[in-house]
């Protein structure tokens, strides 16, 4: 584990910190990809080439992308303690990411 991370003040982080300095980078992330796919999109669209993008993904690409956004809104969901909708979220993840590893 990151045990020895320093900030400006040469304090060690908490992994509480650790943990929030994560969360924003995946939400950058995920940000940028958004913006990226809308552009892509577009430009796709401007392309006129026929391309029906959805039916080219493997059922397992979009189990994977389906647990990624449960995982974004199991974080969303425990950070509004909505607690029991977060449980049910992580069991959903839990029996996808188990179908996943039968594939």
């Amino acid at each position: 584990m990151i045990d020895n991370i320093y900030n400006e003040n040469k304090r060690r982080m908490t992994k509480k910190q650790m943990e929030e300095l994560a969360d924003m980078i995946v939400d950058k992330l995920v940000t940028k990809q958004k913006e990226l796919d809308q552009e892509f999109i577009k430009d796709l669209e401007a392309s006129n080439v026929p391309i029906e993008v959805h039916e080219r993904i493997s059922n397992k690409d979009k189990m994977v992308m389906e647990i990624t956004r449960l995982i974004v809104l199991l974080d969303a969901l425990e950070k509004a303690e909505k607690y029991e909708q977060a449980a049910m979220c992580s069991e959903r993840i839990k029996l996808l990411k188990s179908e996943l590893a039968k594939m």
